[in-house]
Order: C-alpha cells, then sequence, then structure tokens
C-alpha cells in the first residue's frame, strides 16, 4: 500500500490514508469538547442529587447520616481514582517512552508526532475511564470501612483460627477489597501496556520486539500481580471459615484444615518465589524465567491447590467420613445455633396426653375466644370489597395485633386504607394525581373470630367513612405508606381530594417546602418531572413530599439494615396512627454458620438479630429507630458510627410497645434452622435420622403449600394469662406427618423474643395438620357438605390453614371455610372444622364447635376416647377374674371342709392313703 504524502486544499499533511493532520487535531478537539460537556453534565447531576438528598436528610432530621456515608463514599472514590488514575497514568507514560523510536513508514516527523499524540490521548482516556471505575469499586465498600473505625468484637472466637468474629465481620472484607483491587488495577496495567506497546509499535511500523527496558517494565508489573496473588492465598486460608465446598456441613472441614491450608501456605511460597523471579529476570536469562517464573505458580496451583485436596478427601476422609468431621460438624452445630439464637430457645416436654373437657375449657376462655377465623388473604379481598368506600382507595395488606377491647385482649386483623396508584393511573391527570389525590384516609380493622349469621361477613371494630369506631381514631390521613405511589406536593392552590368535608389542607410537617425557583429546578431534575418548575399550582408554603413508601424511606436512611417484609399500622392510646417496621442487622461472614437464603430472593445470610424496631408516622413521616437488642454487636458498631440515628427501645412510647410483635421473618428463618439444628449431638446430625419438616397443606385449593406461622393469643403451658405469640406446627423430615413439635415465640414484653419448642411424646401418635386433612376429607358428613357446596352452584370452597392450637394438656385443630364466587372475590366465612385427637366437628360457631368436642370426648353423654376406652375395659376384665378368683377361692373351702378326711380315732393320723406321698 503506498501513502500519498501529498498536501490537502489546507496544506496539512496526510497522516494516514483519507485522513489529514488538520481534521485529525479537530477531531481530538471535538472529542476533549465532548468529554468536557459530559463531565461538566455528569458533575452537575451529581450535584443536583446531593443537593436534594441535604434537603431530605435534613428535614427528617438525619443530615449526618447522610453526611458521614457521603463522606465515606467520596473519600473512597478519591482515593481509589486518584490512586489508580496516578499508577495507570505513570505507567502508560513510561510505556509511550519505552516503545517511541524511529518509523519504517514513509510520514513525516510532525505527522509522527501528531500519531503519538492520538495514542496518548487513548491513553489519558483509558485512564480518565478506568482511574473512576476502581474509584466507585472502592466507594462500594464504605460500610466495612465504617465498622472498622467503630469496631466491636464479637466476644467470640473462631475455633479454627483463634480470632474474634469481627475479624471475619468487618477487618477481612477490606482486605480482600484491597487485594482485589490492586490485583485488577495491575491486570488493567499490565493488559493496557501490551496494548499501548502493539500500537504505538503498529503505528511506527515496526514488528514488536521486546527491548530490556520493556522487559523490565512488563517483568516488575508480572511481580506485583505475583505478590497480590500470594497476598489472596495468605486471605484464602482465613476464608476456609466461610467455605461451603462439598463438605457436609459449612466452614473449615477436615480437608481444609490439614490439606488445604498447607497447600495454600505452599503456594503463598511459590507465588513470592515467583514474583521474585520476574523481578530478576530482566538481569538474567529475560522471557524464558518470566515464563517459567509464572508457569510454576500456574502449574503448582493446578496440582496442588486443586488435584491434591480432591485427592485427599477422596482417599484420606471420605472412608471415614464421620470420624475425620466430628469436630467441625461440632463447630457448625455451635455456631450455627449461636448465629440464629437457636441456642436460646428454650426446650420444654409437651404431654399433649390430656381430655378436652369443660374445665379446661373455662381456663382458657380468652384462647377459644380469640382462636382465629379469619385469614389475611380472604379477610383482605373482603376489606377490598365492602370498606375501600372510594375507587381511588384500596388495601394492600393485612396485619395481625392485638388491643384491648372492653377490658378483653381482643386479636385482630386491621389493614390501612390507601391510595390506589393503578386506578390514579387511570384518566388521571399530572394535577389530579400529584396535588389532589395525594393520601389514604384511615385504617379498617376486625376480631379474627367475628362474622355475621347467614352472610359469614367480619364484623368490624372500625369501619367504614365517615370513620365509626369502637377505639379511638385521630388524624386518619395516610400521607405515608405501603402504597408504591410516587412523590405528592401538599398546600397548593387546590384543595386536596379528602372524605372529610371539614379538612383544609396538609398541617403537618412532612416534606421540602418549595420556595424557591432554585428547589423546583432541583426537584424537577430529580424527579424527571418538569412540571414541578413550570406548575403555577404550586406555592411557597407548598411542601414537596417523596420517598412515601415506608420501606423506602427507611431503606434511604440506614441501607444497612436488612428490612422485614410486614410494615403493619398501630393506633396508640390516643387514636393516633403508626407503622411498625421490624429490621434485621445480618452478615454472611459468621465462621461455620450455615447460610440461609430467604424465599424473596433477597441475599442470603448466615446470622441474623431483629435489633431495631423502627416507627413511622403516616402523616408527617417522621422515622424513629429504636434499638431493641442493644447486645448485638453489629448494632454497636452502626450505633457508634450514627449515634443520632438510634434510641434506646425504652423510649418507644409505652403504648406503642404493647404492639410489639416478634416478626414472621425472623422467626421463620430460625424455624427453617431448627428443623436440623435442634440436635446437638453430632452422630445424630451426622445420621440425619431425627430432621424435622414443616408440614405442607394437602388440601384441594392449596396443594403442596408449607403451612406458615401464625400469630395468636394463647395461654402458654405452665403460664397463667393469655399472651400474643406466633406459633408453628413441626413434623417429622421422614415422611411421615404426625406431630413432634411446635414453635411459639413470644412477642409481649418483658417476655419479647422468648422462643420456646414444645416436644410432643415420641410413644404417641398425635395427629399434624396433613392428617387432620385427612381425616376431613374423609368424613362422610364434611364430604357431603364439600359435594353439596360444589355442586353446580357457580361457587369456589376456600379451605383455610387448619391451625394448631394447645389447650391446657390438649390439642384441637381448627380449619375455617370460606365460600366464594367464581365470578367475584368475595369470600363469605360459613362453617369452621374443629377436631381433637378422637373427634371431628363442623359447626356454625366455634362455641357451637368447642361444646360439641367437649361432649364428644364426655363420659357420660359419648364415646370415651380410645385410649379411655382401654383402660376401662382392663378395668371391668380385671375385676372380672378378681370376681372369679374370689368364688373359686370360696368353692375351694367350700370342698375342703366338706371332704375333708377322718382320721382313726385315738391315732390322730392320717389314713394310709392320705399320708405324705400316698395317691389322692
Amino acid at each position: 500500500m503506498s501513502y500519498d504524502l501529498s498536501n490537502d486544499a489546507e496544506g496539512s499533511a496526510t497522516v494516514l490514508p483519507g485522513i489529514s493532520a488538520l481534521h485529525l487535531r479537530r477531531l481530538i478537539r471535538f472529542t476533549a469538547i465532548l468529554l468536557a460537556l459530559a463531565l461538566t453534565l455528569l458533575l452537575l447531576w451529581w450535584g443536583i442529587g446531593i443537593y436534594t438528598n441535604v434537603l431530605w436528610f435534613s428535614h427528617l432530621g438525619f443530615l449526618g447520616v447522610f453526611t458521614k456515608i457521603a463522606l465515606a463514599k467520596a473519600g473512597l472514590f478519591a482515593g481509589g481514582t486518584i490512586l489508580s488514575g496516578a499508577l495507570l497514568g505513570a505507567n502508560f507514560y513510561l510505556a509511550a517512552r519505552l516503545s517511541r523510536g524511529p518509523s519504517t513508514l514513509p510520514i513525516t516527523a510532525e505527522s509522527l508526532r501528531l500519531m503519538y499524540a492520538v495514542a496518548g490521548a487513548v491513553a489519558i482516556l483509558t485512564v480518565l475511564i478506568s482511574a473512576p471505575i476502581f474509584g466507585s469499586a472502592a466507594a462500594a465498600r464504605w460500610e466495612p470501612l465504617l465498622l472498622l473505625f467503630n469496631y466491636v468484637p464479637f466476644q467470640v472466637a473462631d475455633p479454627a483460627f483463634g480470632r474474634d468474629v469481627s475479624f471475619y465481620v468487618v477487618v477481612l472484607p477490606l482486605l480482600n477489597l484491597v487485594q482485589g483491587w490492586l490485583m485488577g488495577l495491575i491486570i488493567t496495567a499490565l493488559a493496557a501496556s501490551l496494548a499501548l506497546y502493539v500500537a504505538i509499535f503498529s503505528l511506527r511500523g515496526v514488528n514488536l520486539l521486546i527491548s530490556p527496558r520493556m522487559l523490565k517494565h512488563l517483568a516488575y508489573l508480572g511481580a506485583f500481580l505475583m505478590l497480590t496473588l500470594a497476598f489472596q492465598h495468605v486471605l484464602n486460608i482465613y476464608e476456609l471459615v466461610l467455605s461451603s465446598g462439598v463438605a457436609v456441613v459449612y466452614g473449615a472441614t477436615y480437608t481444609d484444615i490439614k490439606a488445604r491450608i498447607p497447600v495454600l501456605w505452599f503456594l503463598t511460597v511459590i507465588a513470592l518465589l515467583a514474583a521474585v523471579g520476574l523481578g530478576i529476570s530482566p538481569f538474567y536469562r529475560g522471557l524464558r524465567l518470566v515464563f517459567g517464573s509464572f508457569s510454576l505458580w500456574v502449574v503448582m496451583a493446578l496440582l496442588a491447590g486443586l488435584a491434591f485436596p480432591a485427592l485427599f478427601q477422596r482417599f484420606q476422609v471420605s472412608p471415614n467420613l464421620f470420624t475425620r468431621e466430628e469436630p467441625y460438624i461440632r463447630n457448625n452445630i455451635l455456631a450455627t445455633r449461636a448465629a440464629y439464637q437457636l441456642d436460646q430457645i428454650q426446650e420444654r416436654p409437651y404431654a399433649a396426653d390430656g381430655r378436652l373437657d369443660q374445665a379446661a375449657i373455662d381456663e382458657n376462655q380468652n384462647t377459644v375466644e380469640n382462636i382465629r377465623l379469619w385469614e389475611p388473604s380472604p379477610l383482605k379481598d373482603v376489606y377490598n370489597q365492602l370498606q375501600f368506600i372510594n375507587l381511588y382507595y384500596n388495601f394492600l395488606n393485612m396485619d395481625s395485633d392485638r388491643y384491648r377491647v372492653d377490658g378483653e385482649l381482643t386479636q385482630v386483623l386491621v389493614a390501612a386504607r390507601e391510595l390506589n396508584p393503578d386506578t390514579l393511573s387511570q384518566d388521571q391527570n399530572w394535577v389530579n394525581s400529584r396535588l389532589q389525590y395525594t393520601h389514604g384516609y384511615g385504617v379498617a380493622m376486625s376480631p379474627v373470630t367475628g362474622f355475621t349469621p347467614g352472610e359469614g361477613r367480619p364484623e368490624f371494630l372500625i369501619r367504614d367513612i365517615p370513620i365509626q369506631s369502637e377505639l379511638p381514631v385521630s388524624l386518619p390521613e395516610i400521607y405515608y405508606g405501603e402504597s408504591p405511589a410516587t412523590f405528592a406536593i401538599v398546600n397548593t392552590s387546590l384543595r386536596e381530594v379528602n372524605p372529610d368535608p371539614e379538612y383544609t389542607g396538609y398541617a403537618g410537617s412532612g416534606g421540602i417546602h418549595l420556595d424557591s425557583t432554585l428547589r423546583r429546578l432541583a426537584f424537577a431534575i430529580q424527579l424527571a418531572d418538569i412540571n414541578v418548575l413550570l406548575s403555577d399550582r404550586i406555592e411557597p408554603h407548598s411542601r414537596l413530599q417523596y420517598r412515601r413508601q415506608i420501606k423506602e424511606r427507611v431503606r434511604t436512611l440506614a441501607p444497612f439494615l436488612k428490612l422485614d417484609r410486614d410494615p403493619y399500622p398501630v393506633l396508640d392510646s390516643q387514636g393516633k396512627l403508626w407503622w411498625i417496621l421490624d429490621t434485621y442487622t445480618t452478615t454472611t461472614r459468621y465462621p461455620y454458620s450455615t447460610p440461609f437464603q430467604p424465599p424473596d430472593d433477597n441475599p442470603p445470610f448466615n446470622y441474623i438479630r431483629n435489633s431495631v424496631k423502627v416507627t413511622i408516622d403516616p402523616y408527617n413521616g417522621d422515622v424513629v429507630f429504636y434499638v431493641i437488642d442493644p447486645q448485638d454487636p453489629l448494632t454497636q458498631m452502626y450505633r457508634r458510627a450514627f449515634p443520632a440515628l438510634f434510641q434506646d427501645g425504652s423510649e418507644m412510647p409505652a403504648d406503642l410497645r404493647e404492639h410489639w410483635r416478634y416478626p414472621n421473618g425472623i422467626f421463620s428463618t430460625q424455624a427453617q434452622l431448627y428443623l436440623r439444628y435442634h440436635v446437638t449431638d453430632p452422630q445424630v446430625f451426622f445420621n440425619g435420622a431425627e430432621q424435622w419438616a414443616i408440614p405442607l397443606e394437602t388440601s384441594i385449593a392449596k396443594p403442596g403449600l408449607a403451612v406458615v406461622p401464625s400469630y395468636l393469643i394463647l395461654q402458654l403451658p405452665g403460664r397463667q394469662r393469655e399472651e400474643f405469640v406466633l406459633l408453628l406446627p413441626l413434623t417429622p423430615a421422614s415422611g411421615k406427618k404426625n406431630l413432634v413439635a411446635w414453635l411459639a415465640a413470644r412477642s409481649d414484653p418483658p417476655n419479647y423474643g422468648q422462643v420456646l419448642s414444645f416436644h410432643l411424646p415420641e410413644h404417641r401418635q398425635i395427629d399434624g395438620p396433613n392428617q387432620v386433612e385427612a381425616r376431613i376429607e374423609n368424613d362422610q358428613s364434611v364430604s357431603q357438605q364439600f359435594t353439596l357446596w360444589g355442586a353446580g352452584s357457580g361457587s369456589d370452597i376456600i379451605r383455610g390453614q387448619v391451625l394448631v392450637i394447645p389447650i391446657a394438656d390438649t390439642i384441637i385443630y381448627v380449619e375455617p371455610l370460606y365460600l366464594q364466587s367464581s365470578a367475584l372475590a368475595f369470600p363469605e366465612l360459613k362453617k369452621v372444622i374443629l377436631a381433637d385427637g378422637n373427634n371431628l366437628v363442623m359447626a356454625d360457631t366455634i362455641q357451637e364447635g368447642i361444646t360439641r368436642l367437649v361432649e364428644a370426648a364426655s363420659p357420660r353423654d359419648g364415646p370415651l376416647p380410645q385410649l379411655q376406652q382401654l383402660d376401662e375395659q382392663v378395668n371391668e376384665l380385671q375385676e372380672s377374674l378378681d370376681q372369679l378368683e374370689r368364688g373359686l377361692s370360696q368353692l375351694r373351702e367350700a370342698l375342703q371342709g366338706d371332704l375333708s378326711p377322718k382320721t382313726p380315732e385315738g391315732t390322730g393320723e392320717l389314713p394310709p392313703d392320705e399320708k405324705e406321698g400316698g395317691t389322692p
């Protein structure tokens, strides 16, 4: 190919075919302008985000939280960007200098300099792109850095290396970050340097030839890479306590301790030797030593790092698996039970051998009166038919709670009436959806047992608009809730839509004042809605309310807390509405503890504490974090980092503490782990013979659905009064369906968080939920009723969950039955099925069913239970045998009196045939 050396129209020499030097200069300037413009826009966007966040955090009183997190991120970003930029820039500068030389192409010196300038610009662009990426990677690990500065030991040492758990939770992640960050930077520098060498030699028209100085440059980069790999091997040794691998349990096992640790130390030495070899290679054998040093590490990593542990596991461990792994199984059991607080579960026997009688019912009357008939799912459908009132309201969720009603503790289901975004999005303009339809209104509440005769609809404690309530309700407007409705602007020139005709507008403190053009412009950009800037309905005293979804609100304030998925509304003693949201501290780095994968696709963890409860004001949006587990080391570290964020749990108002619930999120996690880790003996654990399972519902409407924990009001065995508990029955994992235990978590202070495990006797068969469902389906009268309801009636039968309810020393089972039209989700409660160990009845009410069960179990009015019948039969048989024995004794005595032989007179001896040895 020939190159045209003639000038173009403007007299510029041609650099490459079709590209003049002038065009190239213009391209460089245009690229620089574009980069500057993009950087300016990026900084502007970043600045707007900071400005709006400062306003939002400030109005909530948590500016210090945002500032500390922002400074930590900014510091890490700046440090990472500057350091990586300097290292990459210096590396590219060195590569450019070392690769320069004369060109063999027919171009001028000026053109060659211009090409070098282009290569330099590309290198600078690479640095400008790469450095912020490395800075962002560093900024993303702000949380371990803050924890390190506020370090609190767990006071628990791992059994493998004797290091405190905090080393693995806080220190080791930062060391891994440094190692990974440096290795990524060196690999980038090495690859980019090679690319730059190739590019410049190509521009010169010369084949790539590694000069001694270039070799030294690349060899030193390779040496640094091997040093980072050596560092990684050392860190991997400590990571073994967090290893799953193919072992029988999580954590370091026999192969890890006896084979992998020596191998990792060996690879560390090999990597250091390779680094030395690479460092001295420019002075001795050049490329041969470079490739030899690196190849040595690769070969050893394959043979020692992979092959040797696998062979060791196969020939040393597998033939004697339990003997080798027993201490490590014990480590796993102890760590898992501690990480999930399973070691604090109080285990107690529960005989379950009593007979349901009237005395037991009388002693547990409040338990009976609060047996749950309404389940959240069907009741939510009922609420959305009867209580939404206006089309722009709906009920998103039903929540269990308890209140004192007429002095009696009453379990209720309650739901907030919130805005329906789906309805608002249909045929609604911006003014309506942002300025007028701004909030929900009040709650609806029903006792879990009440329903109207005939219709089967719930009875209400709080209902309708205007609100009709047996409990005090004040300030019912809900501006902040579970609804995914986006931002709203209140106190505008338009009247907000409110069912109360006397409502004059928002009078709270929630939201940010839009009292300047700068604020309106900033939020118009932040929310991507130009109407925030242009609308003439917005006034200086108007307030912008955004992040109104309470989980998003809490997550923004405390991104380090894991949120429970079920916030619930609470009415305090004055009728003020609140939201309560449970949060958790979690980590994946508790040594030897088995990880748990939540069912909602959230990240796994292997340590959890329910350490913080959050209250959110639905009217003002105020958020308060209350620490309820001050002993948790993670909470202590976060509290040190953000002292203004947290308050003591004792500072929560007493009327809100009365509504604490032990959250289903942590209880379900503990239950799942407890199925296996209730066993503490390594041999039994290894065999897996005593694993438990959560029962599955097998009814027609919900085949294969796991039983979910139920909030109930119960009088626990050995307790003197009823309380609010979360209960879950357990069955064997072996395929049998009988009940083996039940878990109960207490919610009422001062016993909040106490979990009890009641173990049933092993020698007796006690029905589990599946077996009770089978009894229901096999009962002739019940199956006939099912057939009657389903025979072309246009209705569907909805069977509720079988509740396992301990009363005194016996267990009863309750399953509500609903009918629902096939065309409309509007279920009605029609019947309730009750059962004990021997009898099953279907009744219209709980009281009727209890009465019939008691009568069926009574020896006067019905058949005796099987065990009692057997005892009676044995007693009758024993009495008959006693009578027979007495009769035989009397007969023997009578025969002896009449037939006794006479002695001869005067001798006093028996006749000869009656003497000893004679024939009778």
